[in-house]
């Protein structure tokens, strides 16, 4: 088994990367960035930070088979974490070239966590943000692969969403939470 590094000060940093998890999950649209850490594979360090955050034996993940490799599975491993079905994956890794549709992520017992790498979280096409979470409309333009923004224009039920959507790039994140009503421009 090979150990990859994980945080500097594991108690201290994986604390500080959940409440900025859940800042950016109760802040749509805004970027955070997650304590420095060893990027695991192809992952970015910022989705890395999630991984080890998120997952636990309590938490089936799944992986796209471009960012998966054994170092990186036997390290999830190593906290207890299993791999599991589309169906059945609490959390999941894409990257931004993956073919991968995002329908079909939902475990059932509430919205799934889909981590999407991506090449930027500027420059890409414009999304309006609105609901419970937001005082006031906000935009924002990540550059968002194929599969995701043909799940964002056609998905059946737009509000809520049946997933939470987290966008990573290099050692920073936005999210989606379900409960963002979002409208592709």
């Amino acid at each position: 088994m090979t150990l990859l590094a994980s945080f500097s000060h594991s108690f201290a940093d994986s604390q500080r990367a959940f409440r900025l998890i859940l800042k950016a999950l109760s802040e749509p649209g805004v970027k955070v960035a997650l304590p420095p850490v060893a990027a695991w594979g192809n992952a970015s360090p910022a989705a890395t930070a999630i991984l080890t955050t998120l997952v636990d034996r309590e938490t089936p993940f799944w992986m796209d088979s471009s960012l998966s490799n054994n170092a990186m599975l036997e390290n999830l491993a190593r906290f207890g974490a299993r791999t599991a079905t589309k169906k059945e994956a609490a959390v999941a890794l894409l990257n931004a070239d993956s073919e991968t549709p995002i329908e079909g992520f939902s475990p059932g017992h509430g919205p799934s966590t889909v981590i999407v790498e991506v090449a930027a979280l500027s420059g890409g096409l414009t999304l309006r943000l609105s609901g419970p979470d937001l005082r006031e409309p906000r935009a924002i333009a990540p550059k968002l692969p194929e599969a995701v923004l043909h799940y964002l224009r056609e998905r059946v039920h737009s509000f809520p969403q049946p997933i939470d959507l987290i966008f990573t790039c290099g050692e920073t994140m936005m999210a989606l939470p379900h409960t963002t009503n979002v409208v592709v421009c």
